[in-house]
């Protein structure tokens, strides 16, 4: 039995930007934490009318995404489109790797305060006299 399933669109969400989080306020079965995605973008029977659209996703059910997405790929663009987009996945990865860690030395990853003000005030109890936590 396969399982896909004809999904008609229905007034789609042409995404522009997006942003990323994984988070523990939902977990899915397996215990994983979910991945919050915040997509800017618009309807496209409302162009021009940019909102954000937050979305919380288990991770099994982000891998099953992605795996469907690569199927597609390879099924319709053949090997070496799918090599290319796992290689730009990859080079995501390692510069968002970079990023990532740069906010942690800046000490700008805990708190919505610490991000904006480069790591010198903080709403999350952090002292900043205290240096970066591991």
């Amino acid at each position: 039995m396969s399982t896909f399933k004809i999904i008609k669109p229905d007034d789609e969400f042409i995404v522009q930007n997006s942003g990323t989080q994984i988070t523990d306020t939902a977990v899915c079965a397996h215990g994983q934490a979910a991945a919050l995605l915040v997509l800017f973008g618009y309807n496209r029977s409302q162009r021009g009318h940019t909102r954000r659209l937050d979305a919380l996703m288990p991770r099994c059910v982000l891998a099953e995404l992605l795996g469907s997405v690569q199927a597609q790929i390879l099924r319709h663009e053949g090997e070496d489109a799918l090599q290319q987009f796992r290689a730009e996945i990859d080079a995501h990865t390692q510069t968002a790797a970079r990023d990532l860690e740069e906010l942690h030395t800046q000490r700008r990853d805990c708190c919505e305060a610490g991000f904006r003000t480069n790591g010198t005030e903080h709403t999350c109890g952090r002292n900043p006299q205290e240096g970066p936590t591991p």
